[in-house]
């Protein structure tokens, strides 16, 4: 488990602190936007962390058990590098402050909603 979310927090840093492209970006990304995408991948680890070992709702991220773990993981890093490949995509073609700050309120708006998860997650005791 320690290595996962220590492969979590790489992958958040390196996404958050690498430039995609340096000649492309005429409007270099906005630190609201970076501070977004940073807040969603705390959230998405604190979740995995809150998560891990319990049985799971979500069919889609449980394991063969029931319970959360590996495979649920690996999902949850395929959603979150989904949603911020495609941000880039959309920011790339056409970078506007606009867009910036819209998709900045929506990548908050998420950290918010998983973080309430985790919070959540950590009051469930871990089945014995």
């Amino acid at each position: 488990m320690r290595n996962i979310l220590l492969f979590f927090g790489i992958c958040a840093g390196i996404l958050n602190a690498q430039e995609l492209s340096l000649l492309d970006r005429p409007i270099p990304a906005p630190k609201l936007w970076r501070a977004s995408i940073t807040a969603l991948a705390v959230a998405n680890v604190l979740d995995v962390h809150s998560s891990w070992g319990k049985h799971e709702l979500n069919s889609t991220l449980s394991g063969p058990t029931g319970n959360f773990g590996k495979e649920g993981a690996i999902v949850k890093l395929g959603f979150q590098g989904g949603l911020i490949g495609f941000e880039y995509l959309i920011t790339r073609g056409h970078p506007s402050r606009k867009l910036y700050r819209a998709l900045s309120v929506i990548n908050f708006g998420v950290s918010a909603t998983i973080g309430g998860v985790a919070v959540h997650n950590y009051t469930v005791p871990r089945p014995q």
